[in-house]
C-alpha cells in the first residue's frame, strides 16, 4: 500500500493548465462544483460506511480518487485510493485532508 502521506497535497502546474484552458473566471465558478462534488463524495463515502456497505464505500473512494486526481488534487488522491484498500489512516484522516485539499484549490488561483 502506498502512503499517502509522502505525496504533495496538489499539482499546481495541472491546476494552473486548466485555469489556463478556461480562465480564471471560469475555473473559479468551475471550481465552486468541484468543492460541491468532492464533499458530496465524502459524504456519500461516510454514509455507505456507517450502513456497513463497503462495496459501495470503495466504489465511491474509487469515485473520490478519479475526481481529485482530474484537478490536481493528488494527496487527496491518495487518501482516496488508500480508503478503496481499507487503510484505517486514510480514514482517519479523510476529513481533515479533504479540507486541505479544497484549501489548496482555492489558493491555486
Amino acid at each position: 500500500m502506498s502512503d499517502w502521506r509522502n505525496k504533495p497535497e496538489i499539482d499546481s502546474a495541472a491546476v494552473q493548465a486548466l485555469v489556463s484552458a478556461v480562465g480564471e473566471s471560469v475555473f473559479r465558478d468551475m471550481s465552486v462544483q468541484f468543492v460541491a462534488d468532492l464533499r458530496r463524495l465524502v459524504d456519500t463515502y461516510w454514509a455507505a460506511m456507517d450502513r456497513g456497505e463497503r462495496p459501495d464505500a470503495h466504489a465511491t473512494a474509487h469515485a473520490l480518487k478519479g475526481a481529485a486526481a482530474n484537478i490536481g488534487l493528488i494527496r487527496l488522491a491518495a487518501v482516496a485510493a488508500a480508503l478503496e484498500q481499507d487503510d484505517n489512516a486514510a480514514r482517519d484522516a479523510l476529513n481533515a485532508e479533504l479540507e486541505v485539499a479544497l484549501t489548496r484549490l482555492t489558493e491555486a488561483v
